[in-house]
């Protein structure tokens, strides 16, 4: 339920937004302005906005102490609009600075943000704000579950009080409280009022302490992908019922998936799990950029990206259908989804685009634990076997207790906090008599149900007690903060993205904002499978024309399948060139419509494609003129046209016009 998304490579934002960008060549230098109490400057860094910074004290109850300085993000308006609030958003993680989400943000607000102000304030810890930059922790590539992995993280609480000489428990000093206090103190420097706060996963829990403790600031909020900061489950056990519930329902929505594998996605993961605990499987592949390395597949690796397909739509889209080939005996998409999957969702990162430091020091301070943090470690070791015995072990299925419980702690942490010292007083996440907000201020709650990392069930429980105006939206088929567009769901992305905005438009007419759109979003597509053979694929079915025949029909399905893989491969690697499952590869230009030429390349063993295509991100469409090489048989060219929002996608063959389900 605590989510960390590490995407690396050139992924990020691949759905198109109005972004405000950098100054016209030769362009005079922005000017200074002066808001409330505040100078803000040109940002330096080439890119829109106005920067600054607030000097808070590190620890609120030593005024004179040391301090940190809050850096801060303004992006005026081209033409303000009079009265309006400003928008201001908060990132997640916790780790990432809200300034480097400017992109996603522009993207979110698009066109609002001709009349309206958006500001980015980076929480203590990240970005511009006192980043911490633990070097071990953030270089760690071993096991985070691990006994060793807790005393890395306990060496980096170690060099924060260090980094601190003049506070006391300094590693305590960035909780999530106390962050939304410095946005609250940058607010109102600025003196521009009350503000419609977003907030995204961890930035959801961070605007529930700052809507219980400024309200006076606000005027809307919006939580998107959001877990209750209030009764919050240590085991997370929602995240593995929303996990299991998930992967079956992306097949049966997929016409290629419920067509080749009708049946639980959960029960072919418990067979294979059983393979799984008599060994692992392991071999040669290679990551999305085409360099060859070792895969492991073992209880921990499925257990991680069971729980990453809730931000990863490549695992839900692929980990069925690699899984049912892996069971047939072919290992080679599940190693191949395993070794890419691992760099996409768990490679290392720069601090100031992620700070594993903060997102440690905020879990330690204020997740609640299965162990007592007032305790020594020994004592909370023990603490922590004696409870595994009550955990909820059915909410699991169809991991053990144990296995689940070996699941990254930058998804889960469950143990990264055994060694952290134990906490100096501890200003509350909520205030215990905390009200919820009045009717004036509206909530918007909004997330995917294919989100296990913050189950929308739990939105549902918890939102209606935030306040006398909340409104929770469901966005089918989408997962972990679709809205901000570093996925492939680009329809999912739209709609979130027209909901929010309508939202912002009127706050108070929450109650009939218009989320017909959620109703079309359509269906995660998925490969159906990953047949050896050209002879084992689906035939795609004659519309019109003349029947070029069942060998030419298969070919259709291998050229859709190949081309849709190479897109994927595309958006993991973010870079020019990339691998065929099974052989071949393909190279790639262009960043609006990335242009493809094929060679060689081996969705089936026993075929080639080749050719050149078109994928254009912002929309899904994707086109292609391909030809298909059998081991035996004549060569077949294949036109094919297909967009995410499209249930079929269209080959055509000679005179022939074919449909296949969207790959």
């Amino acid at each position: 339920m605590i989510v960390l998304r590490r995407l690396v490579g050139g992924a990020a934002a691949l759905v198109a937004c109005t972004a405000l960008g950098a100054p016209a060549a030769g362009a005079a230098p922005a000017p200074s302005l002066r808001l409330g109490t505040l100078t803000l400057r040109p940002c330096g860094d080439g890119a829109a906005g106005r920067c600054g910074s607030l000097r808070r004290p590190l620890d609120p109850a030593l005024p004179a102490g040391p301090g940190i300085a809050i850096g801060l993000r303004w992006l005026a308006a081209a033409y303000p609009q009079a009265g309006a609030a400003p928008l201001v958003a908060v990132e997640g993680g916790p780790g990432y600075p809200s300034t480097g989400s400017q992109v996603e943000y522009t993207g979110i607000y698009g066109p609002l943000l001709r009349t309206r102000n958006l500001l980015l304030v980076d929480n203590r810890g990240t970005g511009t704000s006192g980043l911490i930059g633990c070097r071990r922790l953030q270089g760690y590539t071993g096991v985070t579950s691990s006994a060793a992995f807790a005393k890395v993280v306990a060496g980096c609480a170690a060099q924060i009080d260090r980094r601190h000489p003049g506070a006391a428990h300094a590693s305590g000093l960035f909780s999530t409280a106390l962050a939304a206090d410095d946005l609250a103190a940058v607010i109102r420097a600025l003196a521009i009022g009350k503000v419609d706060l977003y907030g995204d996963s961890y930035g959801t829990w961070f605007s529930q302490s700052f809507m219980a403790r400024h309200a006076d600031l606000l005027h809307s909020v919006i939580l998107d992908s959001a877990y209750p900061v209030r009764g919050l489950d240590p085991w997370y056990g929602s995240s593995g019922v929303t996990a299991r519930t998930a992967m079956d329902a992306v097949c049966a929505r997929d016409a290629a998936c419920a067509a080749a594998a009708p049946g639980s996605a959960g029960d072919r993961i418990a067979q294979l799990l059983g393979d799984l605990r008599r060994g692992p499987l392991a071999g040669p592949t290679r990551d999305a950029d085409g360099s060859r390395m070792q895969a492991r597949v073992d209880v921990r690796a499925l257990v991680d990206m069971v729980q990453d397909a809730g931000s990863d739509p490549v695992i839900y889209r692929e980990l069925d259908a690699s899984v049912r080939a892996a069971l047939a005996g072919d290992r080679a998409p599940l190693l191949r989804l395993a070794a890419q999957s691992h760099t996409f969702d768990h490679g290392i990162s720069p601090a100031g685009y992620f700070s594993d430091g903060l997102y440690m020091a905020v879990a330690c301070a204020d997740y609640p634990q299965l162990f007592s943090m007032r305790s020594t470690p020994a004592q909370r070791r023990r603490q922590f076997a004696a409870r595994v015995p009550s955990a909820p072990a059915a909410d699991f299925a169809p991991f053990s207790v144990g296995e689940w419980l070996s699941v990254s702690a930058y998804t889960q942490p469950y143990r990264p906090c055994l060694d952290w010292p134990a906490p100096a007083p501890h200003v509350p996440v909520v205030p215990a008599k905390a009200a919820p907000l009045p009717a004036s201020i509206p909530v918007l709650v909004l997330g995917g149900d294919l989100d296990s990392l913050t189950p929308l069930s739990d939105a549902r429980e918890f939102a209606p007690a935030l306040g006398r105006t909340v409104r929770v939206v469901t966005l089918p088929n989408t997962v972990h903060v679709t809205s901000e567009g570093d996925t492939m769901l680009v329809a999912g992305a739209a709609c979130a993205r027209r909901i929010i905005r309508g939202f912002v438009r009127a706050p108070h007419r929450l109650a009939s904002l218009d989320t017909a759109c959620a109703a079309a979003i359509p269906p995660l597509h998925t490969p159906g499978a990953f047949p050896l053979r050209i002879s084992s694929e689906p035939a795609a079915t004659l519309s019109s024309g003349a029947d070029p025949g069942l060998a030419a029909r298969r070919a259709a399905t291998v050229a859709a399948g190949a081309l849709a893989d190479a897109t994927v491969r595309r958006f993991y690697s973010g870079v020019a060139r990339g691998p065929g499952l099974r052989g071949g590869g393909f190279t790639t230009t262009g960043e609006r419509v990335i242009r493809f030429r094929l060679r060689r390349v081996q969705f089936v063993g026993d075929a080639g494609v080749d050719g050149s295509a078109t994928w254009t991100p912002a929309t899904g469409v994707v086109a292609g003129d391909l030809t298909v090489r059998p081991a035996s048989g004549p060569a077949v060219r294949v036109r094919l046209r297909w967009a995410q929002a499209d249930a079929a996608a269209v080959a055509r063959i000679g005179t022939a016009t074919l449909t296949l389900p969207t790959p």
